[in-house]
């Protein structure tokens, strides 16, 4: 057999998957890994989490299909995006990593917004990976590289330090135009380029896997490594987005909006509307046009905990027993800060509107609808810059709810067509591993291979008098932020 290993580094857990070369996914198995929040905003993983888990996550995949380690000729990860992992010369970590929901950074934003748009196509924001490395600069820090979690985990198989072109246009350093690290954008933050990880394609060989890989992921030495690249990308690539087509909901602990483009447009309103897209470069040569995502599959979690829920779906059966609309209840989900309609990393989130004739039910319904209603807005944001909207391709775990897809369809008037598959990003580096290998010409083909959607919800209810309630509250308590 000649088999691939994808692997998706993901924010509650690390996901293996082996494929064959017609992409079917033979085998899985995800590792749970936890976040430390030391502080409000603040977000914190230790790499050494990410590693111990690759071994019994692949090996277990491997056992699931029936394979044995000597069959694997290529792997790929793909991993969560705006981390910042510190190392020294070994490639070993000096501070846990900052992960994409930490916030911490606010104060180490030393660029004129307008002129890192320009260049960067991105939002000023702490998220991103040079604000959180002068902040960690500015605590001590002194690294060797500046890695994000995928590129870190590349490095650890095969102590090679690079990154891939979508991933290196998420980090406020990369000049999209000129598809290399910009000098400009580095002198801002006071980064040397030579700290970063060098750039390469996402179906490039970054090295083979060395002694430590070995030990790290139980595969034989020399296996090929791909670049990979981050889990905005590899999610719709693991679902057949190769082309402009759909608009994009993927919906895993952040929700991720967005949709490809053959050009690099960029999200210009007038005010006193803010910029909520960034424009990233995609792994198929397109553009990726997206709003980065807010707590989405995270804040259904502390929706069920907080309503004493044993599951989710317990959270679905609750929310459809509620009126369109919650009875006047509305969420905005801005647990972890707001991503739209304007980017505050210290906005916080609101229930508005209860009354003592409200029980579980219509908070349950107001978090659904909540979380819809700012997928609607990115969605009129991408349809403004002239993207396809017509139709929305629902990818991840959020998928799985019948319920909130019938609300996101309602909510957003269009169409919603549910992959066949969830958890594509680890299929997706699967795709890059064969690429990578040479078991499949280009990723446009291997997306061929994915599988039609699996269902199509469309809208029953119109929920725009709650949308524009929703917009209201947003608009009003705004400044408060």
């Amino acid at each position: 057999m000649r088999l691939v290993v994808g692997v998706d580094l993901g924010t509650q857990s690390l996901k293996a998957v082996v494929c064959d070369v017609r992409m079917h996914v033979l085998g899985d198995h995800q590792v749970a890994h936890g976040t430390v929040h030391p502080r409000p905003g603040w977000a914190e993983q230790d790499p050494r989490i990410w590693e111990a888990a690759l071994a019994p996550a692949i090996g277990e995949a491997l056992a699931r299909a029936g394979a044995a380690p000597r069959d694997v000729v290529a792997l790929a990860v793909a991993g969560q995006l705006d981390g910042c992992v510190a190392v020294d010369a070994f490639g070993d970590p000096l501070h846990a990593a900052l992960i994409w929901q930490d916030k911490r950074a606010t104060a180490h934003l030393p660029v004129d917004p307008a002129r890192l748009f320009e260049l960067a196509g991105q939002v000023a924001d702490a998220s991103h990976l040079a604000a959180k490395a002068a902040w960690l600069r500015a605590t001590g820090v002194v690294a060797e590289c500046w890695h994000q979690p995928t590129s870190y985990l590349v490095e650890r198989l095969t102590g090679a330090r690079v990154l891939d072109h979508a991933h290196a246009s998420t980090t406020m350093l990369y000049d999209l135009t000129a598809r290399a690290w910009s000098p400009e954008l580095c002198a801002a933050f006071a980064i040397d380029p030579a700290t970063l990880p060098r750039i390469a394609d996402t179906t490039a060989i970054a090295g083979v896997l060395d002694a430590r890989g070995a030990a790290l992921t139980g595969l034989p030495i020399g296996i090929p490594i791909a670049v990979g690249t981050g889990d905005d990308f590899s999610t719709p690539l693991g679902a057949g987005v190769a082309t402009p087509g759909y608009a994009i909901c993927s919906i895993g602990t952040a929700e991720v909006v967005g949709g490809l483009s053959a050009n690099a447009v960029f999200d210009r309103p007038a005010p006193p509307r803010e910029t909520i897209l960034e424009t990233h470069a995609y792994p198929t040569g397109t553009f990726f046009v997206e709003n980065p995502g807010w707590l989405s599959g995270g804040a259904i979690r502390w929706a069920t905990r907080m309503l004493g829920l044993a599951s989710d779906r317990e959270l679905d059966h609750l929310a459809a027993t509620a009126p369109p609309g919650a009875d006047g209840v509305t969420f905005i989900p801005a647990l972890a800060g707001a991503m739209t309609p304007m980017w505050r990393a210290d906005a916080r989130g609101t229930l508005h509107g209860l009354a003592a004739s409200h029980d579980r039910q219509h908070i349950a319904r107001a978090v659904l609808e909540g979380l819809a209603f700012a997928a609607r807005e990115v969605v009129e944001r991408l349809a403004e810059l002239g993207l396809p909207t017509a139709e929305i391709l629902v990818l991840g775990g959020g998928g799985k709810s019948a319920v909130w897809n019938q609300i996101r369809a309602d909510a957003l008037s269009r169409p919603h067509h549910v992959a066949a598959r969830t958890d594509t990003s680890a299929i997706g580096a699967a795709m890059i591993a064969a690429v990578a290998a040479g078991l499949l010409p280009d990723l446009a083909t291997a997306c061929a291979t994915s599988p039609a959607p699996a269902a199509t919800i469309h809208p029953v209810t119109s929920l725009d008098e709650p949308y524009e309630r929703y917009q209201r509250l947003v608009r009003q308590i705004a400044p408060l932020w």
